[in-house]
């Protein structure tokens, strides 16, 4: 997947690129195959890190190595369209205060499918809905349609990040949208331009399942800071009204992921060990709020 995706952004109409890959250690290692491939590109840059550090630190050596105006936090299961980046570029220089500009997704085996257009938070759950998902393309909005998170395929004008800070080292998994809370606050917008196309290589579902979605990235790390991470969002960001609403629906939460993690497992030990993660996580996530805690990077 990761050398499909360096592939796309090859074939690139935007000529002024570099690509920045940050790995952690794992058992599938993506060296050798770079190294090999792509040993004639002076525009790619690879970091391997000696242990693991999860994804925002892995984010934040990338965004240190990187020289460009603006940085394009691409995942590697995404097939770039070639007009992807020239068109981000582009709405990036007509919007100056945009902070952010999101790609459209579409779906890798469905690509007249949206998988998603940016993301809102639910009113009562305060969880992630994406409007227009599943939906066939028919031009329901334009380029500058404001989003209330952009998640998937993203540009990040670097003055904003300078403005707000780097990810966030404590949010694993919500690293995009507490980053982008921080954006706003500097006084930048988040939109969308329909005209950038990836392709998103994730299993196709005529009917979102949410349960479907998290079970599939069910580890260690995730039941940790899936509620760890939500709970520092909610008691950074969000108003008292939000809040209550939040802490309200907290068991819905949590039944939810246990569901995922028992749907996921058969052994026994490995659910109840899952389980407990999760919870551990959830009131770290309560003490952390409590104490204010963050670990925020500056460029």
């Amino acid at each position: 997947m990761l050398l499909r995706c360096i592939d796309s952004v090859l074939k690139s109409t935007y000529p002024k690129i570099e690509i920045v890959i940050c790995e952690d250690p794992s058992t599938n290692e993506a060296r050798e195959s770079i190294l090999n491939r792509y040993s004639r590109y002076k525009n790619i840059i690879y970091i391997k890190n000696k242990t693991r550090l999860l994804k925002p630190a892995s984010l934040n050596k990338a965004i240190r190595a990187s020289k460009g105006t603006f940085l394009f936090h691409l995942d590697d299961d995404n097939v770039v369209h070639k007009k992807c980046i020239t068109e981000l570029v582009s709405t990036m220089h007509k919007f100056p205060k945009v902070g952010v500009v999101e790609a459209l997704a579409f779906y890798y085996s469905h690509q007249n499918i949206i998988m998603h257009a940016g993301t809102e938070r639910s009113r009562f759950m305060r969880g992630y809905q994406s409007p227009f998902s599943n939906e066939r393309w028919r031009n329901q909005f334009k380029e500058g349609y404001e989003i209330g998170n952009a998640d998937n395929a993203y540009m990040i004008r670097k003055k904003a990040i300078k403005a707000a800070g780097m990810y966030d080292l404590l949010s694993y998994y919500n690293e995009g949208a507490e980053l982008q809370a921080r954006i706003k606050k500097a006084g930048y917008s988040i939109v969308i331009n329909p005209k950038a196309k990836t392709y998103h290589d994730v299993p196709y579902r005529p009917i979102s399942n949410a349960r479907y979605l998290f079970s599939e990235r069910v580890n260690r790390y995730s039941v940790y800071h899936i509620m760890y991470s939500k709970i520092l969002y909610e008691f950074r960001y969000e108003k008292t009204v939000q809040k209550l609403t939040f802490l309200i629906s907290l068991p819905l939460y949590l039944g939810f992921y246990v569901d995922a993690i028992i749907t996921k497992h058969v052994d026994v030990r490995t659910k109840f060990g899952l389980i407990g993660l999760l919870l551990k996580g959830t009131a770290r996530g309560f003490v952390d709020a409590a104490r204010v805690k963050q670990q925020i990077e500056y460029l």
